[in-house]
């Protein structure tokens, strides 16, 4: 587990956001912060090289969580084996994706309907390393009724610590995110407790964080590497600061994705970067349409 000093602070793992090069990015700002993996099925992990690549690290951007999901204990401790002689400092369990997709299948959400699975999956996980397992999940399905029996299994299966994220399967991400649950939780079982959901930044997590020994911030770090910094320390970040760390953000990205592909894909992240001051819902426009890198960067610069 981290060594750093509590509060624990975590990078959320989000599919196609934290790649490789934005948990670079967020780790360039934030030397103490837990990155996680983009969300990667154990499946595809054993049959696509493509898929195999979404997990590749270096090992600055320690300490670093790998996040898998699937339904199979068996392909679960196949695919923690393969990071025992890394330096990978611990394994995910995605127990809490809402997606209908993942769900339809017994995977992600759909493991708190099936404490049994979702227990055996932990077992196996544990019994293929001597890493920590974590997981990630909800409240619940449709209630926070089971919340407690269903996190002491997974402890009871060898879980050294969990994250909630404060909403059920049901209300996806609408809604307010309710954290009373987690805290409750937080009274009644051994491991450390990291709160999820709604967060703005560090000082609102700080806020919220009670008795809870971490929290995690998602949406509110999208093309905004300084969200783990405090809101003082958040007003003295310049234009011309956030279009430095921008383009040095995409550029990690080019490393690995062709260019359109890369442009596209960057798009998630400009509203992020390019906020604050007059007239940037006209420049995020912009720069949301630009063709190639070169169009990209004039753009930008053009800005400070």
């Amino acid at each position: 587990m981290s060594t750093s000093t509590q509060p624990i602070a975590c990078l959320a793992p989000m599919d196609g956001i934290t790649d490789l090069a934005y948990r670079q990015t967020v780790r360039s700002l934030n030397p103490d912060v837990e990155l996680y993996s983009e969300f990667t099925s154990v499946n595809g992990y054993k049959h696509s090289e493509f898929v195999r690549k979404r997990l590749d690290f270096d090992d600055h951007e320690l300490p670093y969580y790998v996040q898998i999901f699937g339904n199979e204990p068996e392909l679960f401790a196949e695919t923690v084996r393969a990071f025992n002689d890394t330096a990978v400092t611990g394994i995910d369990v995605n127990m809490g994706c809402p997606s209908k997709k993942i769900v339809k299948s017994t995977q992600g959400g759909a493991l708190m309907k099936d404490k049994d699975l979702a227990c055996r999956i932990v077992e196996a996980c544990v019994k293929a390393t001597d890493k920590p397992v974590t997981v990630k999940t909800r409240l619940g399905w449709e209630g926070t009724d089971q919340l407690l029996d269903f996190v002491q299994g997974l402890i009871d299966a060898g879980v050294s610590r969990v994250a909630i994220h404060g909403r059920t399967y049901k209300q996806a991400y609408r809604g307010e995110a309710d954290w009373d649950p987690i805290y409750e939780l937080k009274k009644n079982i051994s491991v450390p407790v990291i709160g999820n959901g709604d967060l703005k930044g560090k000082d609102h997590a700080l806020t919220m964080l009670k008795d809870l020994d971490g929290y995690m911030i998602g949406r509110a770090s999208l093309g905004n590497p300084w969200a783990f910094w405090s809101d003082e320390e958040q007003a003295k970040v310049t234009l011309k600061d956030k279009i430095e760390v921008m383009l040095q953000h995409f550029a990690l990205l080019r490393q690995y994705q062709e260019e359109r592909r890369a442009l596209i894909e960057f798009r998630k992240h400009i509203s992020g970067y390019i906020c604050g001051f007059s007239d940037a819902k006209a420049c995020r426009a912009l720069l949301m349409q630009s063709q190639t890198e070169e169009e990209l960067t004039r753009q930008a610069l053009s800005l400070c």
